[in-house]
């Protein structure tokens, strides 16, 4: 039986030196270029300083109608919005970043300019906003492009995204960690003295949850991960989301390992 050593956490960087159509996966570049005029014609971009009023106005009503209303979402909703209050308070680094449907906002992304990097804290997208408004490109691919420009404008080196669980648990789960390779994130090791631990999972244990997993280990000497592993039960993943899988992290140099049973 494999015994995986995994760490509890990892972060999401990407350097800010190379050039926007390399640093995104191809596809996923070229379908923001095409839809990038009609987003400019028919939506209303503000990147301001982040402040109490359009946090509470905005970006809490937001967050919590389309991320934290989700059934997956275990984290303590009172908590995150006394949280970011606090944050915004405290310190004058933040940013929001708002698209608007004429005045509905239906993308909004809290981050912050420090230590030479642009990190991102909290990001939600409505769902279905305008029917009328077909397009392969969503909003939320654009969102990436304007948030890669302002940061390459105020001369950051790096983007953070954050650190996120690992294993990813269930299908929706792994679905993130596909789209932040898409934006050209690399998965990273936390550094020594962030707050997460190594833990042992057996494989039985992981085949035991009967749902999707995905992981990353096997860290190189700059501490990127340079193996993934994908284990799925039968017939709970489709043929051409596997090969999207594929595709993406060979384009992004990370082994990817699949394990169906």
């Amino acid at each position: 039986m494999k015994i995986f050593e995994l760490d509890s956490k990892i972060t999401w960087r990407r350097s800010a030196k190379i050039d926007i159509a390399q640093a995104f996966y191809p596809s996923f570049y070229k379908d923001i270029i095409k839809r990038e005029n009609f987003f400019k014609e028919n939506f209303k971009v503000e990147i301001i300083d982040a402040e109490l009023e359009k946090l509470n106005n905005i970006f809490i009503p937001l967050y919590m109608e389309e991320v934290a209303g989700r059934s997956d979402f275990t984290l303590d909703k009172e908590k995150i919005s006394s949280q970011l209050a606090e944050k915004i308070t405290n310190n004058n680094n933040y940013k929001f970043l708002f698209v608007f449907d004429k005045n509905e906002a239906v993308t909004a992304v809290l981050f912050s300019l420090k230590n030479n990097g642009l990190y991102l804290a909290y990001k939600a997208n409505k769902k279905d906003f305008n029917k009328t408004l077909s397009h392969k490109a969503t909003v939320s691919y654009w969102t990436e492009k304007l948030i890669f420009e302002y940061g390459k404008e105020r001369g950051v080196s790096f983007f953070s995204y954050g650190k996120d669980s690992n294993p990813y648990f269930g299908k929706t789960r792994i679905g993130l960690s596909l789209y932040k390779i898409k934006t050209g994130m690399k998965p990273k090791k936390p550094a020594v003295n962030s707050a997460f631990s190594v833990r042992s999972f057996d494989e039985q244990a992981i085949k035991d949850k009967n749902e999707p997993v995905i992981f990353f280990s096997n860290p190189d000497e700059k501490n990127y991960y340079k193996d993934c592993f994908l284990y799925y039960p039968h017939g709970s993943i489709n043929e051409s989301y596997l090969k999207e899988f594929e595709k993406i992290f060979e384009w992004s140099g990370i082994r990817m390992n699949f394990c169906n049973y």
